[in-house]
């Protein structure tokens, strides 16, 4: 049965591309071949608030479903159904997954009596972006052993499209700025070129979307780097950010909170109260050092005194407001002289 959709921490990025149905459609336009893109109205696109995949399943898959019209009148609509896969290591039944979603929107739809004759066809489509180059068999006959040729007439068979994003060319969606930056972010996480991109992608996003829609779509992209680039330090993010008019330091503030609850989920090893401070200094500690290098130990001294979890996310997120080191000092002083 379906269930609207609940999104786990890594389908953020996910949705936020594909989830706006003009990004789809140009996705589509231009990985559907000419002939099924004959049969269908990509300008009926329509992003339906359904999800098939399984609660336990959340955190290694997500899905979402378009439904469009089909120019050939015996069938009202369609359904475009992308499966977004983020395991390390790819599932290899990934079809059988596929049917069994398939078959339960079929059946939404005909419980829903939106079914008039035969059943309206779904294209599957598989989006993959880790760095394996998995291969996988996109033919549900070829996941079934079969002893000879007779028992293919009692096998379901259909086939998936897949893209590998890492796999894409970043020229083929050079046309639609967040399909483009998404490509290259992916192709280039834990590459030094991540750094010099950046820059690019806030102006880009800024120059194609507006400041407030650029703003959104930045927030996002930024939040999944700071987990999934192992290149990038928070200079980097602050420097990018200083090329948006507005929100930068709102971005930079939703950054710091997230550093901090990475580096107390590392460093929660105690399950109490004194372990999250540590964890907490810690994390402050080694922001402090990468933003402005050396630290004096009476610096360090009086960071270690605070036992306020408040305070020490407060001079966090001072880190990357102040302009110098003297700046922040004043900060700590006064949290401490209080």
């Amino acid at each position: 049965m379906a269930s609207k959709r609940e999104y786990a921490p890594h389908e953020g990025l996910f949705h936020r591309v594909f989830r706006n149905p003009d990004t789809t459609k140009y996705f589509l336009q231009q990985h559907l071949s000419p002939d099924i893109q004959r049969s269908i109205d990509l300008d009926s696109l329509r992003l339906e608030n359904v999800s098939y995949v399984d609660d336990n399943l959340r955190k290694h898959f997500a899905d979402l479903v378009f439904s469009l019209m089909l120019k050939d009148e015996e069938f009202p609509s369609a359904r475009v159904y992308l499966l977004f896969e983020h395991k390390s290591a790819p599932e290899p039944l990934v079809g059988m997954q596929i049917l069994r979603y398939m078959a339960l929107q079929w059946k939404d739809l005909y419980d829903q009596q939106l079914i008039m004759g035969k059943l309206p066809p779904i294209l599957p489509i598989v989006i993959y972006q880790e760095q394996d180059s998995w291969k996988p068999r996109i033919s549900f006959h070829d996941l079934v052993e079969m002893p000879s040729d007779s028992f293919k007439a009692y096998i379901p068979d259909f086939a998936f499209a897949f893209f590998s994003v890492r796999g894409l060319d970043a020229q083929s969606v050079q046309e639609n700025v967040i399909l483009r930056f998404y490509v290259e972010m992916i192709k280039s996480l834990d590459s030094p070129q991540i750094k010099e991109m950046l820059p690019r992608l806030v102006q880009g996003f800024v120059q194609a979307l507006g400041s407030h829609t650029a703003t959104e779509y930045i927030e996002i992209f930024f939040k999944y780097l700071t987990k999934a680039s192992g290149v990038l330090v928070q200079e980097d993010f602050q420097k990018a950010l200083s090329y948006l008019p507005e929100g930068g330091e709102k971005i930079m503030d939703t950054l710091a909170d997230q550093w901090m609850e990475q580096g107390k989920d590392e460093g929660r090893t105690e399950g109490i109260t004194l372990g999250e401070q540590r964890a907490t200094r810690e994390m402050l500690l080694e922001a402090l050092s990468e933003r402005f290098g050396t630290i004096s130990s009476d610096l360090v001294r009086r960071i270690n005194s605070i036992e306020s979890n408040e305070t020490l996310r407060m001079l966090f997120k001072q880190i990357f407001r102040v302009e110098s080191l003297d700046g922040f000092k004043e900060q700590v002083h006064r949290a401490t002289d209080n």
